[in-house]
């Protein structure tokens, strides 16, 4: 019973946790979901490297989005 429980609280998929990585730029992940994408990313290198990605990319699309605010 607990390691079913421990199962459906905390592993999802990669597809879920990679929508939870982009909803994070969205909106603001609430106390459960930052603990399943943090635990997922403890042992998925492909969804920490998806992480890394998206957040490369945040931070670009930041700088490009401020560029033309430059004098």
């Amino acid at each position: 019973m607990l390691k079913t429980l421990k199962k459906r609280l905390f592993v999802r998929s990669c597809r879920e946790v990679s929508r939870l990585i982009s909803d994070r730029h969205e909106r603001p992940l609430g106390w459960h979901e930052r603990l399943i994408v943090r635990a997922h990313l403890a042992v998925c290198g492909t969804c920490t490297r998806y992480e890394k990605q998206v957040e490369f990319l945040s931070r670009a699309m930041g700088r490009w989005r401020n560029y033309g605010d430059e004098p």
